[in-house]
C-alpha cells in the first residue's frame, strides 16, 4: 500500500526588543504547551524552527525548555531548522550578513546539543532566485516555501507533493512546497478535514504533504489557546495522526529529503506567500486589486482556478499550460499585476548579475518537471 509522508514545519519568533511580558505570554500559551503535548506523543515527528533571538530569551528565562528540546532531538522526534539568527528578510541584507546570520544560528543550535541544521526557515517565505547561492554556501540543503511560489512558476497543484531542486551559479538547494490547504485547516478545523487533504496523496508515488506555519497560531492568536488546548484540538489531532499509521507517516523535512530524490529541477520567481504579496503592493495597485476582487466575488469561478504564472527566465518551455496562463481575477484586473509591485521591493532583481554555471554539475541530469 502506498504511504503518505506528512511534515509539519513549525516556526516561532519574537522580534528584537519585544517586551518580556509579551514573550512570556506566548511561552505560556503556545511554546510550552505545544512541546508538552509533543513529548506525550513520541510517535509524532516534525520539524521546528526558533529564531536565535527567541532562543536567547528562552535560555535566560526557561532553561528547562532547552532540556526538553535536547531530549526530543536526541530521540529523533524533532529536527531543528536553521535560518537567519534575527529573522531578517534575507533578500534585504547583503550576502555577507546572510551567511553570518545563518551560521550564527547553526552554531547556537549545535551548542544547544542538537545536530547542526541542514534545513532553514526563510523569514516570511520571501524568496528571490539569488538566495539559493548564499543559503547553499552557509550549509543549508533545503528550505520550505509556500505553494504559491511553485504555482507562480506554473506547476499544477498535484505536482506540489514532493521536493524540488534549484541552483544559482551551480550552488544547489532543495525546495519543499508548503500547502495552503493544510495551513488553512490546521488548527482551525477538525483533524478529519486535515486527514481528508492528506489522503489525496495516496494516488502518487512517495508523496510528501508539508505545511510550514507559525507556532503562535497554536495558542497566541485570538481564541486559539482555548481551542487548541482547553478544548483539546491538539490532543485530538495527534491521536488522529497516530490512528492513521496504516497509511500515514509523520516525519521531518530532513528525513524525507534524505530518502527521496527531487521530483525535478525548478527555478522560482520572486515571491512570498499570497497575503504578503497583496499587502506589499503599492497603495494604488493594492486598492485596485481589492476593487477587482470585490467586483468578481460573485462571478462563477473556473475549476480549477486559473493563475498568473511568472516563469523565471532559466525555466522556459513545457511548464505553463494554456488554461493557467490567465489571471485569477480576470482580464480587467491584469493591470494590477503588471505594475511594479512587492516583487520589486523584495528586490525583484538579484543582488548580483545572475548567470548559469558553466561547470558540469549533477544538476544537469535532473530534468524540469513535466
Amino acid at each position: 500500500m502506498n504511504r503518505v509522508s506528512f511534515v509539519l514545519a513549525i516556526h516561532a519568533h519574537q522580534p528584537v526588543g519585544n517586551f518580556d511580558h509579551v514573550i512570556e505570554e506566548a511561552y505560556r500559551k503556545s511554546y510550552a504547551p505545544f512541546l508538552r503535548a509533543l513529548r506525550a506523543h513520541p510517535r509524532i515527528r516534525l520539524s521546528l524552527h526558533y529564531s536565535g533571538i527567541l532562543l536567547e530569551w528562552i535560555e535566560n528565562h526557561h532553561r528547562e525548555y532547552f532540556d526538553q528540546l535536547k531530549e526530543l532531538c536526541q530521540r529523533g522526534q524533532i529536527e531543528l531548522l536553521g535560518g537567519g539568527y534575527y529573522e531578517p528578510i534575507l533578500p534585504a541584507i547583503p550576502d555577507a550578513d546572510k551567511l553570518a546570520q545563518l551560521r550564527k544560528l547553526a552554531d547556537y543550535l549545535e551548542r544547544l546539543g542538537c545536530a547542526r541544521p541542514r534545513g532553514a526557515w526563510v523569514a516570511e517565505r520571501v524568496w528571490e532566485p539569488s538566495l539559493a547561492r548564499p543559503l547553499s554556501e552557509a550549509g543549508v540543503e533545503y528550505v520550505v516555501l509556500d505553494d504559491t511560489h511553485f504555482l507562480a512558476a506554473g506547476l499544477e497543484p498535484e505536482q506540489l507533493r514532493g521536493v524540488y531542486i534549484t541552483e544559482e551559479e551551480g550552488a544547489p538547494l532543495r525546495l519543499v512546497p508548503s500547502l495552503k490547504d493544510l495551513r488553512y485547516t490546521i488548527p482551525f478545523r477538525e483533524p478529519e478535514e486535515t486527514l481528508r487533504i492528506l489522503r489525496a496523496g495516496l494516488n502518487q508515488r512517495h508523496p510528501l504533504m508539508a505545511m510550514g506555519d507559525d507556532l503562535e497560531k497554536f495558542g497566541v492568536w485570538p481564541g486559539t489557546y482555548d481551542h487548541v488546548y482547553t478544548s483539546g484540538w491538539l490532543e485530538r489531532f495527534f491521536r488522529a495522526l497516530e490512528a492513521a499509521k496504516d497509511w500515514l507517516d509523520t516525519t521531518t523535512l530532513g528525513d524525507y529529503v534524505a530518502s527521496n530524490a527531487p521530483r525535478g529541477r525548478i527555478y522560482l520567481p520572486t515571491a512570498s506567500y499570497a497575503e504578503m504579496m497583496e499587502w506589499a503592493l503599492p497603495p494604488a495597485a493594492s486598492a485596485e486589486l481589492k476593487r477587482c476582487e470585490e467586483e468578481t466575488e460573485g462571478m462563477p469561478r473556473m475549476e480549477p482556478a486559473p493563475r498568473n504564472p511568472r516563469a523565471f527566465w532559466k525555466r522556459p518551455r513545457r511548464i505553463c499550460s494554456p488554461r493557467n496562463a490567465m489571471t485569477r481575477i480576470g482580464t480587467a484586473c491584469l493591470a494590477a499585476f503588471m505594475r511594479p509591485t512587492s516583487a520589486a521591493r523584495f528586490s525583484g532583481t538579484s543582488s548580483r548579475p545572475s548567470r548559469s554555471s558553466t561547470a558540469s554539475t549533477p544538476l544537469e541530469a535532473i530534468p524540469p518537471p513535466e
